[in-house]
């Protein structure tokens, strides 16, 4: 009789529990008394049952968000395109990618070093900013990187550019030339390439054609020289009576002009009017400094620095560029092209694509381009030179990503991608991979142009060293009077040479002061 009561209670024990189990979350275990015989004596004992486990839920790992602060440069949205539909699906990392106007992203970045924020985990960064950054620490080093996945940066990208645009500090002599890349190749990695080229001229070809400026072939044909860019100028400087500044300047209407013959920036912000009078200076024969010396005075307003700086402003006297161009900057001019407002201008491969976007320009297929026109030496040779405008793509030192970051600079540099920006006319992107240099060099093309310029050395750059923004300012200020007018070419760089070479001589990163 007591063995039956203990089976009894036992399947009433396991019946309570399993329904106990079902009923929440968390079963609640109850102690049962059950009553057994022990040697003829009842005894009371107390069953506890075991809870039966819950089953384990698989926590979802959360998703990582790479954050990218780029330029808002027409391939920038092509680029977030491209992540969404290729990296994003092959890596499950999202990507996002901000391009503020140019000229807040340096101050940006200097606000997140001096934090040392992880807000972003790559900067694609302009090349006169690197000195002051990497010396705050701001740049993470990628030489280690890419030997760990053997990858070799110096024979995959066009020479000497990586090396002057990834490697820093890196002297403007290897991007002209004149000392050996090969010499620097111990020095620190920071930057793969985001774009590659230099300024390149761009020119409606129908109406230089019109104007009787053509080849052998009766195709239009670009100026070789400042002079006849000055010529070609005038004769395309049109008011909207037809009259042009070459054939019939007295009946020419200033008041009411349809199309200036030259366009291009000349403001004071950022490096505006200095990106336009570089390729003067430097073609005449001038240099900014002794890079070795920290030397300005006596270089930056030597006679052919002179020369070349009133060569410049002979085209505002001449009435051939709006006079708003000394207030103009990024997008004025590429409202200017888009809406006919010259016929040629000063650009970058990277507003090609602006200018030639059906969907905004109205003179979307007009354009052809070349390297810039230079000046004529005794011997007949012509002296070439081209703002240097490239950009790196860098990772965060703060990042707390760092491998993923590192996962989308491969998924950017490969040629699979590479050659899918350059195909992409909205983005008017160069590759400076090596194995695409054939695939891009089609005469007349704004690729041609850039790339045919860093190639042949015509590339020249300012100063890439944290006093950049010091010297700049200075010369900004008195290049853009010397532009309109208000003073004399002579007497603007020397105020320019003689404050900025205070700058160097104070600086603590002159060896001087070391």
């Amino acid at each position: 009789m007591h063995t039956k009561r203990i089976a009894a209670l036992l399947v009433l024990t396991l019946l309570v529990s399993a329904v106990a189990g079902c009923a929440a979350p968390t079963p609640e275990v109850k102690e049962v008394e059950v009553t057994r015989v022990v040697a003829g004596t009842p005894e009371v004992i107390v069953v506890t049952p075991t809870p039966k486990p819950e089953p384990e839920v698989e926590e979802e790992e959360e998703q990582i968000t790479l954050r990218i602060l780029s330029l808002a440069w027409p391939q920038t949205p092509v680029e977030q395109e491209l992540a969404d539909k290729y990296f994003t699906p092959e890596t499950g990392i999202k990507v996002e990618i901000t391009g503020p106007p140019y000229e807040f992203v340096e101050s940006k970045v200097r606000e997140i070093c001096a934090s040392q924020s992880a807000e972003y985990d790559l900067f694609e960064y302009d090349s006169q900013w690197y000195g002051g950054a990497i010396m705050n620490g701001c740049f993470e080093p990628l030489d280690d990187y890419f030997e760990k996945d053997g990858l070799d940066y110096d024979s995959m990208f066009v020479q000497p550019y990586a090396t002057y645009n990834g490697r820093w500090p890196i002297p403007v002599g290897v991007l002209t030339g004149e000392k050996d890349w090969q010499d620097y190749t111990n020095v620190p990695l920071y930057f793969i390439p985001w774009t590659i080229g230099t300024m390149i001229l761009s020119y409606q070809h129908d109406l230089v054609k019109e104007a009787g400026y053509v080849n052998d072939e009766g195709n239009a044909k670009p100026p070789d020289t400042w002079e006849e860019m000055l010529e070609y100028a005038k004769a395309l400087t049109v008011d909207a009576n037809g009259n042009n500044l070459r054939d019939n300047p007295a009946e020419f209407d200033p008041n009411n002009v349809k199309r200036y013959g030259m366009g291009w920036y000349a403001t004071r912000i950022s490096d505006g009017v200095t990106q336009q009078w570089l390729p003067f200076h430097v073609s005449y024969g001038a240099r900014f400094w002794d890079e070795e010396t920290w030397t300005a005075e006596g270089i930056i307003n030597s006679p052919e620095a002179v020369e070349g700086c009133e060569m410049f402003t002979r085209f505002y006297e001449a009435g051939v560029v709006d006079p708003a161009t000394a207030t103009w900057f990024v997008s004025e001019i590429l409202g200017a092209a888009q809406t006919d407002k010259f016929a040629m201008s000063f650009t970058w491969v990277s507003f090609a694509g602006a200018y030639d976007d059906p969907a905004v320009s109205d003179t979307a297929g007009k354009w052809s381009y070349a390297p810039f026109p230079g000046h004529e030496q005794p011997d007949g040779t012509i002296k070439r030179a081209a703002t240097y405008g490239s950009q790196g793509m860098g990772m965060s030192a703060f990042s707390e990503q760092k491998e993923a970051a590192w996962e989308y600079m491969k998924w950017y540099m490969s040629e699979e991608v590479q050659k899918m920006l350059v195909d992409d006319g909205r983005a008017g992107f160069a590759s400076a991979r090596q194995d695409l240099l054939d695939y891009q060099m089609v005469p007349g093309t704004a690729k041609w142009a850039s790339l045919t310029s860093i190639i042949e050395g015509y590339g020249y750059d300012v100063w890439t060293y944290p006093e950049y923004a010091q010297l700049l300012d200075i010369q900004q200020n008195y290049m853009n009077l010397a532009y309109i007018g208000e003073i004399g070419c002579q007497e603007a760089l020397d105020q320019i040479a003689k404050l900025q070479q205070r700058v160097l001589d104070t600086s603590p990163n002159n060896p001087k002061n070391q």
